[in-house]
């Protein structure tokens, strides 16, 4: 499954594995691309905002050439004159703060997954996410014979913190390892030597 985006100058691959993500992204500053493991993808989300800064300078330095001139006009013998450059500087910082692109950043260990928030933004997140919790499963939920009931519990919580896991699977399994748990079902005797059933 592929999915591109692109707004602005950036163009962005996602083509969609059994095992890893494909990505791609291509900008004004160049390209980068690089595969990862479902696996090692974070949960964590952060936002980030592009704007041109180009623009923002130039508009700045514009609008204050622009006050100056305007400034020293008052000045002069023809009188009052408002300069070009404030209205060319003024378009410009005004075309910074509009033409902006908004990203969800998506953490991994080759490098962060920028995803651009717009239509498609949310279908490839919730893909992410969805493949990320089949590929955790499928690689440890399970039950091993050489791990303790401890261990299969601390895993199968660690899935459910991961998204792999709902409430209910959760439930399901710590109960599947209650009943394999010895320590769970013999009685437990109090100090009065009294047993609890």
């Amino acid at each position: 499954m592929e999915i591109k985006q692109a707004k602005n100058s950036n163009r962005i691959r996602f083509n969609f594995g059994e095992e890893e993500l494909d990505y791609g992204l291509e900008d004004s500053s160049g390209g980068r691309s690089f595969s990862v493991r479902y696996e090692d993808i974070s949960r964590d989300r952060q936002t980030l905002i592009e704007r041109n800064q180009w623009l923002r300078n130039a508009g700045l330095l514009w609008l204050a050439l622009g006050t100056v001139l305007t400034a020293l006009s008052f000045a002069s013998e023809k009188g009052p004159q408002f300069s070009i450059w404030l209205a060319i500087g003024a378009a410009c910082y005004v075309i910074y703060r509009v033409r902006s692109t908004r990203f969800t950043v998506v953490p991994t260990r080759h490098g962060n997954i920028f995803v651009i928030d717009d239509s498609q933004g949310s279908t490839v997140l919730d893909e992410i996410a969805k493949r990320r919790a089949a590929h955790l499963r499928r690689e440890y939920d399970f039950m091993p014979t050489n791990e303790s009931p401890d261990q299969c519990r601390s895993r199968f919580r660690w899935l459910h913190r991961e998204g792999a896991l709902t409430d209910e699977d959760l439930t399901q399994r710590l109960a599947a390892v209650d009943a394999t748990d010895p320590a769970f079902s013999m009685p437990v005797t109090l100090e009065s030597g009294r047993r609890l059933n």
